[in-house]
């Protein structure tokens, strides 16, 4: 299994915070309303599901880690929704090799997976697996989280054909180690579990266990467990959330046929995880008809890379053993002209010369990988694994390199599976040598397009790719040995001076480089040029570029290195003679040290919560009349139903007997719940516990208020969150008044727009074709509308050199500081005078609640002595972007009067 970082990537913790967001919409506006309020889209239920279940879809591309998202979706669920500490999981996987390798990893209390759940749960979590389950006692069911992973084929009643199955059927009866679960129930509990024919005893089940916890279900690779089978198995647990996590979610809908659409609330495109280096990218193709030859440039591909390998140790102590994946033909009876894995492995064992040890097939009866302890290890010798169609399932190694398929590529099926296994990124970590950070495909084949095509179709159809994004991570396979042979040149440049930058200060800066740029330049201060081992990569240089932009020379002569390096002729080709796009951020002085504007210059921390008033609490928190057990809606049926997040609530809450409440008890738990990075937890329990002492105050008795606590947390989370608010507003509003001189735009913190880490969620799709945008693809953007519009206007404009959609919330995208948070504007140009020219679009309905960005825009724009531009259009008044270009003001207020 891949190794997984603690620190949670962005595009997972922006999809996490989408789940939350949903489930914390679901507890009042119902799964149908809060997915439309999330997505726009309308929410498909599932056949058998009960209505209302709130039933999603996480689109996480091969390579993207799902696993770890889903060890974080627990503690999400049972705050933001069921509202529970114990929270029942039942967590299903699509094999038993993955479950093993699951379960290893959730009972690790040392594995990122554990520590995910530790961080809700600390050490009340219990790992199971089926069997485990089964005999599971009520401590373990009510004492935390309890987490049961199993495949969803283990808990069916009947196979696919319609015979009953074994196994499955276990889950559904009498079990006597269960029997103290249905104890004490009351007779609404009761009601809602399948008895004993014949009598009004409840089945003391696992299927009943799980039906009176009303668990959560985490379904991995979940376009595997599509079918009515599935659904109906589901159904049968009265799950209180679904959570689905798959690169490939069914998107077709048409029930009549029995396909049910999932329903997918977030997205994550290629280029999210290219940019957080989580996968190889591009795919560098080769294809040859003879497949004896095909074999042999995989084999010398492979001993590129293992030098490679070598030195990126020497350099960094990463260890790195490539691996090839051989794909043979299927043994055909009566035919012996197909390529099988037993001809594969002969040729490479005698014809090639390479080592037994060196050599695993993983096909048929042949289950060699069984044996490899860890595939990674220093002493491990595996260099070449030979398959069919399928690896040993579960088998992850970031190792794997390159593909070499024999096999006739009749669809993107027939590669899809394989293909994903060599795509993730060792330790999700850009490598010093380029050639390490891509994959490798070697096919036998008479046709590079058709068989670049159908990889594009794999990365699809298999991996969870957008079909735009694959364009450009397909491409033509250079001479990998000469790519080795230049990586230890040394390219010199010409002499570098300006008065700006002193030699000293250069050689400064370089210390500064990370270390794998830092390794390979050098800056003679005699002879006042540099030097750089190998060839220059696009992130290399834009180091550079930031390490050296201070002085206005160094640029050109950067530019002119890289491209000597990788041997480009500057005159030929565009992409490699654009301009650095280096964007000045807004900086702030801080005891004479210049730094990037934040939060932390006007919020002093920590927050004294305590010193708040806390009385308004009585008139944000109700306790509902008894009588009222919940949203009441009357159904097209005439049936009358509560509000299904709070009957799974009530029903949770029933399931554990609490101890008796105290003030100093209830006040902690409460404070557990609530988010506040910025308080101290003493501050918060003071703050919370008089509250709690305004409520007694009121009336309220403490044991009425423990009752309702999720529903106080929830009062509290939103009071402080309003407190938090005006706090920030006026700290913010009071240094632009004392200390608006102490703003500025620099050199020394500036941010670069890169095709390497531009990140976005959706390609633009449109009909229309830019051809100034930075980036060979266009990020979130629209094919029409205003902003659309606007990109057009900027895309035409003789004084655009280039421009770029600029992502929100990703973080190499630009943005200014708001009071709340980050503002960043849709587009960036960069001006064929070298100016900087940000452009905000409003539509007009939207115009006059955005003064905050007009405000902070302009005292950039300000801070930067002419060499920035800010506007904010709107009503497709495009003509302000060219007046403020050519010198016209663009806002009406260039110091704004609230921030002075």
């Amino acid at each position: 299994m891949a190794a997984v970082n603690f620190e949670l990537k962005e595009y997972q913790q922006a999809a996490l915070e989408k789940f939350r967001k949903y489930l914390r919409d679901c507890t009042s506006d119902g799964a149908n309303v809060a997915f439309y309020k999330a997505t726009n889209l309308p929410f498909l239920p599932a056949p058998a599901v009960a209505d209302e279940t709130p039933y999603v879809c996480l689109r996480i591309p091969t390579g993207g880690g799902k696993t770890i998202m889903a060890a974080h979706s627990v503690g999400i669920a049972a705050k933001e929704y069921l509202q529970a500490s114990n929270p029942m999981v039942l967590w299903l996987v699509p094999s038993t090799p993955i479950l093993e390798q699951t379960v290893d990893a959730l009972k690790n209390l040392d594995h990122p997976y554990r520590v995910a759940l530790a961080k809700d749960f600390g050490r009340n979590v219990n790992i199971m697996t089926k069997p485990e389950a089964l005999a599971m006692s009520r401590a373990d069911a009510e004492g935390g989280a309890c987490i049961i992973v199993s495949t969803i084929q283990s808990f069916r009643r009947e196979k696919p054909n319609g015979e009953e199955n074994t196994e499955g059927l276990k889950v559904y009866q009498d079990a006597g180690s269960l029997m103290d679960h249905f104890s004490g129930l009351s007779e609404e509990q009761e009601a809602r579990l399948d008895k004993v024919e014949g009598t009004n005893r409840p089945i003391a089940s696992l299927a009943n266990l799980l039906k009176l916890h009303r668990p959560m279900v985490i379904v991995d690779e979940a376009h595997n467990a599509r079918s009515p089978l599935s659904f109906d198995t589901l159904s049968r647990f009265d799950p209180s959330l679904i959570l689905e996590l798959t690169a490939t979610p069914q998107v077709k809908n048409d029930p009549a046929k029995d396909l049910h659409a999932s329903n997918v609330l977030y997205s994550v495109s290629a280029a999210e995880l290219k940019a957080e280096e989580m996968i190889k990218m591009p795919i560098r193709l080769t294809t040859d008809r003879d497949w004896r030859r095909t074999i042999g440039a995989a084999l010398d591909c492979q001993a590129s890379l293992e030098e490679a390998a070598k030195a990126e140790q020497t350099d960094t102590g990463e260890y790195i053993r490539p691996i090839v994946l051989f794909q043979a033909q299927s043994s055909k009876k009566g035919d012996d002209t197909r390529i099988t894995y037993d001809k594969v492995e002969e040729f490479l064992k005698n014809d090639k010369r390479i080592p037994e040890d060196q050599i695993v097939v993983h096909s048929g009866t042949r289950k060699d990988l069984d044996a490899v302890t860890d595939i990674a290890a220093t002493d491990c010798r595996v260099r070449y694994v030979i398959t069919v169609q399928k690896l040993k399932e579960g088998w992850d190694c970031p190792f794997a390199y390159a593909l070499c398929s024999v096999a006739e590529q009749s669809s993107s099926t027939a590669i899809e599976q394989i293909l994903g296994r060599i795509l993730r990124m060792p330790r999700a970590k850009l490598k010093t040598r380029p050639a390490l950070n891509q994959a490798y495909a070697f096919v036998a084949s008479a046709s590079f397009n058709d068989t670049a095509q159908q990889l594009k179709d794999g990365l699809v159809d298999g991996a969870g790719f957008n079909k735009i994004d694959t364009e450009t991570l397909v491409t033509a396979q250079p001479d990998i040995g000469f790519e080795a042979m230049a990586d230890e040149t040394v390219h010199e440049s010409e002499t570098f001076e300006d008065p700006a930058m002193p030699p000293a200060d250069v050689s400064y800066a370089i210390t500064r480089l990370p270390a794998s740029v830092r390794n390979r330049l050098e800056f003679d201060e005699d002879k006042q040029s540099f030097s750089y081992k190998g060839a220059m990569t696009k992130e290399a240089r834009n180091h550079i570029h930031l390490a050296l932009s201070k002085s206005a020379k160094a640029a050109p002569v950067v530019d002119r290195l890289f491209a000597k390096s990788n041997n480009f002729q500057t005159s030929a080709a565009t992409e490699i003679n654009k301009p650095a796009f280096i964007v000045p951020m807004l900086a702030f002085t801080k005891q004479g040290k210049l730094e990037l504007f934040s939060q932390e210059h006007f919020l002093d921390l920590p927050w004294r919560l305590d010193e708040c008033d806390a009385s308004d609490i009585v008139n944000r928190f109700r306790i509902i009349d008894q009588t009222e057990t919940g949203q009441i809606d009357v159904t097209a049926k005439g049936k009358v139903e509560i509000n299904f997040a709070q009957r799974v609530q009530g029903d949770l809450a029933a399931v554990v007997q609490e101890p008796a409440w105290t003030e100093a008890r209830l006040a902690n738990w409460l404070d557990t719940g609530i988010p506040h990075h910025d308080i101290t937890k003493s501050s918060a329990i003071i703050f919370i516990s008089k509250a709690l002492k305004a409520l007694l105050q009121s009336g309220l008795n403490l044991d009425v208020i423990a009752r309702h606590k999720y529903n106080l947390r929830q009062a509290l989370r939103l009071f402080i969150s309003d407190l938090r608010g005006e706090r920030q507003s006026g700290n913010y509003s009071a240094l632009f008044k004392a200390q608006a001189d102490q703003f500025s735009t620099s050199a020394e913190v500036s941010m670069i727009f890169d095709e390497q880490r531009y990140s976005y969620n959706q390609p633009y799709a449109g009909l229309t074709k830019f051809n100034k945008h930075y980036t060979s693809i266009v990020g979130d953007l629209k094919p029409s509308g205003e902003e659309f519009d606007c990109a057009a206007y900027l895309d035409n404009m003789d004084e655009v050199a280039y421009w770029i959609r600029n992502v929100e919330s990703k973080k190499t995208s630009f943005w200014l500081q708001l009071p709340h948070g980050k503002f960043y504007p849709d587009f960036v140009a960069l001006l064929t005078d070298g100016r900087i020219l940000v452009v905000e679009y409003k539509g007009g309905h939207l115009y006059e609640s955005e003064e905050a960005k007009r405000q902070i825009g302009a005292v950039w724009a300000e801070a930067s002595d002419g060499k920035c531009l800010f506007c904010m259009p709107t009503e497709k008044d495009f003509e302000l972007i060219s007046r403020t270009v050519r010198g016209g003001s663009s806002t009406p207020d260039i110091m704004p009067k609230v921030l002075l």
